[in-house]
């Protein structure tokens, strides 16, 4: 016999991703849960060295929560900040709580290596970073970064942002918005407020 609420459940599911779509595209972060993680410099930090030594306590510290608002309080060293899996109509964001700006370094925000335990020996793998262009349009060479590969085969893994020491396009309140719309893939949105003029500071990704 038929599951009566088969269609009901896929009615519920479409209604849902598209909510979370919209909010996406509107970078509205209403419906996101406040039960977020705020990465600080040294858990940024600590993550960026977890990537080759594989330490799961420290990549799961700095891993994002899905369908929530996180931080980033990150001050300027090199660090990364991983994403959470990359599952279908899943919608979060990263509010700047402090400028990355101690210096010309490297901020990661990672797509793979994050861990949803904080033992064990598990890493999030497979994702990519769709087909798209990043940024936002301030007419400063480098705010703007188009993804690598193909539509049908993205191939980018990493978003990176370079500060620098002051002026950064990325200021206090910044906003970066994540919305996978297929599994292993995510799209990306920056709603910038910009640090005194906002001239520097540079997207990349690998």
């Amino acid at each position: 016999m038929a599951n009566p609420m088969y269609g009901q459940n896929k009615y519920d599911d479409g209604i849902a991703y598209a909510g979370a779509k919209l909010d996406f595209c509107a970078g509205y972060q209403g419906n996101l849960s406040s039960g977020g993680i705020s990465v600080s410099e040294a858990e940024a930090v600590a993550a960026l060295a977890a990537v080759s030594s594989a330490d799961q306590g420290d990549s799961y510290a700095a891993t994002l929560i899905a369908g929530a608002v996180n931080f980033s309080a990150t001050t300027g060293a090199n660090g990364t900040i991983h994403l959470p899996t990359s599952t279908r109509g899943v919608h979060l964001c990263l509010d700047f709580a402090d400028v990355h700006d101690s210096g010309t370094n490297d901020l990661t925000i990672a797509v793979n290596g994050g861990a949803l335990l904080s033992t064990g020996t598990t890493l999030i793998s497979g994702g990519v970073l769709a087909k798209q262009a990043i940024g936002s349009a301030t007419g400063v060479a480098g705010n703007t970064i188009e993804t690598a590969g193909t539509a049908s085969v993205p191939t980018s893994v990493n978003l990176i942002y370079t500060a620098t020491a002051a002026n950064n396009f990325l200021g206090v309140g910044s906003v970066i918005h994540f919305f996978c719309p297929i599994d292993g893939q995510w799209l990306v949105s920056i709603n910038h407020v910009q640090q005194g003029t906002g001239a520097t500071g540079a997207l990349s990704v690998s």
